[in-house]
Order: structure tokens, then C-alpha cells, then sequence
């Protein structure tokens, strides 16, 4: 059965209707969402700006049904998911589930009526996982990096995991910068012009870094999704910073930690900023190696700026305002 006859037969033995639909503009690309519940559209358009462009083709059509018939509560187990080539069957709870083409660009899923009403779960978890699997098969380029916003302008912070990013993130937006994100960010390239997207999405916090932020002593630890113990939070609410959703980036530093007590800034070629970045790119089918040919031209277009990496053994406010100091320069 092709993906059509598995939307008609859900439409007929579920008996729902889908009298909902609206497109958003995610990371760049279009999507049309299609849906019987007012929720789930809700959701979408917390977590997405409204594509009220007509000209653009969607690039990602989105089909979720809510069966009231199925019976599951919260709290939510761990995601699950499989893939088979171009396909991605993902599990997020005993009857709540989402079948990905990635080659027609086509997502149908069946939830729960408590799940769809689940307004955090969406923002939070679903929706951007959604983004994350689909991003190469609409054009979108997801790079492990965080980024700040000075004056339109963007910064982009590179390295490996536990080198601080999230820490450095909400330094700098306490420190006059808007938040974008603190792990991953979406880039998308039109011509010779490389945009960064966000998700207004919770920053993950180690639980050493109380020492730093006073603003979470009231805040729970709590599991995340990777399994690690950590706060998750809204950094508006908690720190109440500025966000930012879209910026065109201008800096590009990977961090690094070191034993000295300095902050060191070393100018690096493009070749070798590229070549970090693409090595973190996730494993594509070989239907979608065309995807592939994308991102790479876009880390390219990105790392052709000059690019830095900044060694430390700073504390965060410390490296923060180094970094503040670097923007300026």
C-alpha cells in the first residue's frame, strides 16, 4: 500500500476527519500540517512562524490523526524508532506512533487524544525530533553547534560534546546576546546566503552548573532524552533573556577546553572548519545522497568566513565576556 492508501485507510477505519491544515515555515522550508485536532496546530504554531509566503512550495507534508479510541497517559516513555532506507518509524508511546518518507517527504502519524492536548511535548520533544529526522530530505542542514545573536548578526559555537556550549549559551545571553540555541542549529542556504534557524525550544543544563546560573536553585533535575541528568528549561522564563529565532551568521568559533587559566583565540582555515562540521553529520541512506551534496555545499558556503578556535579553562561568565570582547573586535 503506498502512503496515500495508508492515509485513506486511516480516514476509514478510524472514522476522523481532517478538517485542519496550515503551512509553517521551519528552518527555511515549508510544511503543511493536516490534522483533526486544534491542539496539535496549537502547538505548531508555538513552535513555527506561519509560511504566509504563497509562491513557496511546501517541502514536507505532515498528516497526524487523533483516535480517541486510544487509551495512554503521561508520563511519556522514552521515544523509540526505526529505520528501513528511506523509511522512519517512530514510537512515542503504546498507541501514539509516526511513519517518515523521507524520499516523498511525507509524515503520517496516529496519536492519543491526551498526547495530542500535550502542548510541551510537542514543543519540546516531538516537533524538533520531527525536524531532526526530516531536515536533510527538505534541505536543511543540522550542525551540533550553538548560537547567539548580537545585532542580527550571528555566532556560531562549535566543538565537541561537554565542551561548554549550553553553559557559554546562556552566559552570553545574559550577557546582551539573544538566544538561538545551545546544541543543535538549523542552517539553510539560498544562493550564496546561509541562514541559521532555532526552535524556541528548553536549554539542557548540566547539574554542575547551579554554581553558575543562582536562577535555577528552585529547578528539578530531571532525565533527558540522551539519559542524562539534567535541567531543562525555558531560558526566557528561567533567565529571561531574549530570543532569537533567525539570524545570518557572522562569527564562527569552536571551543575547546584547556588547563590554563586564559582564553586563547587561533585563526583556522575554512578546510579545517569544514571538515569538522561534516564529520558530525548523520549517516544518510544512499536515496538521499543528493541531500548529502547540499549540506556539504552549505557548511562550505558557512565556514567560507573567518573561523577560530578558542582554548580555555575559563568559568563561563569569563569566557563569555572574552567572547563578547571578540565580537566587538
Amino acid at each position: 500500500m503506498n502512503d496515500h492508501g495508508f492515509v485513506t485507510s486511516l480516514e476509514q477505519n478510524s472514522g476522523l476527519s481532517l478538517p485542519l491544515e496550515a503551512r509553517f515555515l521551519v528552518a527555511g522550508s515549508v510544511w503543511l500540517i493536516t490534522t483533526n485536532s486544534p491542539e496539535i496546530l496549537a502547538a505548531a504554531r508555538e513552535t513555527f512562524r506561519p509560511a504566509n509566503a504563497v509562491g513557496l512550495p511546501t517541502a514536507l507534508t505532515v498528516t497526524c490523526f487523533v483516535d480517541s479510541t486510544i487509551r495512554e497517559e503521561k508520563p511519556w516513555p522514552q521515544p523509540h524508532f526505526r529505520g528501513l532506507d528511506h523509511l522512519v518509524y517512530a514510537a512515542y508511546g503504546p498507541g501514539s506512533s509516526m511513519l517518515i518518507d523521507l524520499r516523498l517527504r511525507r509524515v503520517i502519524g496516529m496519536f492519543s487524544t491526551a498526547m495530542a492536548r500535550d502542548l510541551n511535548y510537542w514543543k519540546y520533544v516531538l516537533l524538533p525530533i520531527l525536524l531532526g529526522v526530516a531536515s536533510a530530505s527538505v534541505g536543511i542542514t543540522p550542525l551540533h553547534c550553538a548560537c547567539l545573536v548580537k545585532d542580527g548578526r550571528g555566532l556560531i559555537l562549535g566543538g565537541a560534546s561537554g565542551a561548554g556550549k549550553s553553559t557559554l549559551a546562556v552566559s552570553l545571553s545574559l550577557n546582551k546576546f539573544a538566544y538561538l540555541s545551545d546544541d543543535w542549529t538549523y542552517f539553510s542556504q539560498s544562493d550564496s546566503r546561509v541562514l541559521a534557524w532555532g526552535l524556541p525550544t528548553s536549554v539542557k543544563l548540566l547539574p554542575d552548573t547551579l554554581r553558575f546560573f543562582p536562577q535555577l536553585t528552585n529547578t528539578n533535575l530531571a532525565l533527558s532524552l540522551n539519559g542524562e541528568l539534567a535541567y531543562e528549561v525555558d531560558p526566557v522564563t528561567v533567565f529571561g533573556v531574549e530570543r532569537s529565532l533567525c539570524c545570518e551568521p557572522q562569527w564562527l568559533v569552536f571551543v575547546e577546553r584547556s588547563e590554563e587559566d586564559r582564553a586563547v583565540f587561533r585563526s583556522i582555515k575554512s578546510e579545517d572548519a569544514f571538515a569538522r562540521f561534516a564529520l558530525e553529520l548523520e549517516t544518510l541512506p544512499p536515496c538521499l545522497s543528493d541531500t548529502r551534496s547540499q549540506q556539504l555545499q552549505t557548511i562550505k558556503t558557512l565556514v567560507g568566513r573567518e573561523c577560530w578556535v578558542l582554548k580555555h579553562g575559563l568559568k563561563p561568565p569569563l569566557v563569555a565576556e572574552e567572547l563578547s570582547e571578540f565580537c566587538r573586535a
